[in-house]
């Protein structure tokens, strides 16, 4: 067993790891729906489908964290979400590596002021949705 990481974390439970998986995977939905859209400067699609890839992500990781631990971070501390996700068995060093990815480009995606480019915007998606792959196995049981 790993040891406990220190942080700010908050209980929870299979269902709300169902819950949250289903977040993750809405998020994603309207992620690929704004990433189809034409590059538009006025709006920058790019960037909302990024902060949607960010929003995604870290409920895949509550997910897997609430479905596997029984627990799930509340801090603000980046590193330790990452951490904890890094815990759940089988699937946390992918799921960590990711969520890092993911929480690294958070503050330009959300609070930034340049437009994030579509590669970027493609990847984080794609790092999103392996999250939620992982989430989606432990959820059920297969992954931990």
């Amino acid at each position: 067993m790993s040891p406990r990481p220190r942080g700010r974390t908050a209980p929870c439970d299979r269902d709300a790891a169902r819950v949250r998986l289903r977040h993750a995977e809405s998020f994603l939905a309207v992620a690929d729906l704004v990433l189809a859209q034409p590059d538009d400067t006025e709006m920058a699609p790019t960037s909302v489908a990024a902060s949607l890839a960010v929003l995604a992500g870290i409920a895949a990781a509550d997910a897997a964290c609430c479905a596997a631990l029984h627990r799930r971070a509340r801090g603000q501390s980046h590193v330790e979400a990452v951490g904890l996700v890094r815990s759940v068995a089988s699937v946390g060093e992918q799921m960590a590596r990711d969520l890092d990815r993911l929480l690294t480009l958070k503050d330009g995606a959300q609070y930034g002021v340049l437009t994030v480019s579509r590669e970027t915007a493609a990847s984080s998606v794609a790092w999103a949705r392996r999250l939620a792959a992982g989430a989606a196995s432990v959820v059920a049981g297969t992954g931990s």
